[in-house]
């Protein structure tokens, strides 16, 4: 089907010095751009492959852009086989919307096999760095950079759109919104009425707090009374503020949340089954994951075939599709 490298075969790198004094970086737009060229290999004929393998090593750029730049670069990688799963029954020039696009990675990717594309990303606690990196990596890109329609807002209703979306998708995002039912309402709004919108996001009815790598003690209180130091320390940028913005979606909620507004949903076991596999694969996505619940999700990933057993509410992975609806009220 499509290759995910074909959004990365017209990158380019400036070959530029980089200065160290006193091992201050002075020019870091240069290193970052090393790095982004370190993420990728050259193949025969000049063709550029995405190498999660080398993302970023050895690379002297300030952590708080190569950790999240690193996550980042991974996720899109990752998720772009789900939704392509989804847009891949639809005809070249459909429009797609994607809500929380981070650095905007998989949208650039998505335009560049022929779709238009609105990408809404407000920068919320924990994700300062996102529009520098998204910017580091379309002027990188060798002309034509895939055109897409960055917004640096959250999908609202005051959202002025020229067309309703054939398609939309929510990657790991409603857990970033306290209101998310008004942001399922206005993607609805937005969509055809035949169009797919598509959730996926962490069901916190699991006792694990995927952001921080915590479990999860009874409540968001107690959790954050017995690992305050842990999030605190956390390489997460404005770490409390982000801990204050999670909702914690759960399955059953979300559920509860779709059937009182007479929204069809069908939920889905794929993606907790390619996080499983990813477990067996990524060895970056363990690794981020620490020791205990790396080994924990090693060892579970061995019961795949079980998990497509398994109710909706007890999967870790909360992946929704919502159809054939009305025009939310």
């Amino acid at each position: 089907m499509y290759a995910f490298i074909d959004s990365f075969n017209h990158l380019r790198f400036t070959q530029r010095v980089l200065i160290f004094k006193n091992n201050t970086l002075k020019d870091p737009w240069c290193s970052i751009s090393i790095c982004l060229k370190r993420i990728f290999k050259l193949q025969e004929g000049g063709h550029l492959k995405f190498n999660s393998a080398e993302l970023l090593e050895g690379a002297r750029t300030p952590e708080i852009i190569t950790d999240p730049l690193r996550t980042y670069i991974s996720e899109a990688r990752f998720f772009k086989n789900l939704v392509l799963t989804d847009i891949s029954k639809l005809s070249r020039g459909s429009y797609l919307i994607e809500v929380g696009s981070g650095i905007g990675l998989l949208s650039l990717h998505l335009a560049s096999l022929g779709f238009e594309v609105t990408a809404f990303e407000p920068q919320s606690s924990g994700f300062n760095q996102m529009n520098e990196m998204r910017s580091l990596i379309s002027e990188n890109w060798i002309p034509p950079v895939p055109k897409v329609d960055f917004r640096e807002a959250i999908l609202e209703q005051e959202s002025k759109l020229e067309k309703l979306a054939d398609y939309i998708f929510a990657i790991n995002v409603i857990e970033h919104v306290h209101d998310y039912e008004d942001l399922i309402a206005q993607a609805i709004k937005a969509k055809t009425q035949n169009a797919t919108f598509r959730i996926i996001c962490p069901n916190y009815s699991i006792p694990y707090e995927p952001h921080f790598n915590i479990p999860i003690v009874f409540n968001k209180a107690i959790t954050k009374l017995i690992f305050g130091n842990k999030i605190r320390n956390s390489k997460i940028p404005n770490s409390e503020e982000f801990w204050g913005d999670l909702s914690w979606p759960t399955q059953r909620g979300l559920r509860r949340l779709l059937k009182m507004n007479g929204w069809s949903v069908e939920f889905s076991h794929d993606a907790t089954c390619e996080y499983l596999n990813r477990a067996l694969t990524d060895f970056d996505f363990i690794a981020r994951k620490g020791l205990f619940f790396g080994t924990l999700f090693r060892m579970i990933a061995q019961l795949t075939k079980a998990v497509r057993f398994v109710p909706f509410s007890l999967l870790p992975i909360i992946d929704c599709r919502i159809t054939n609806t009305s025009q939310a009220k």
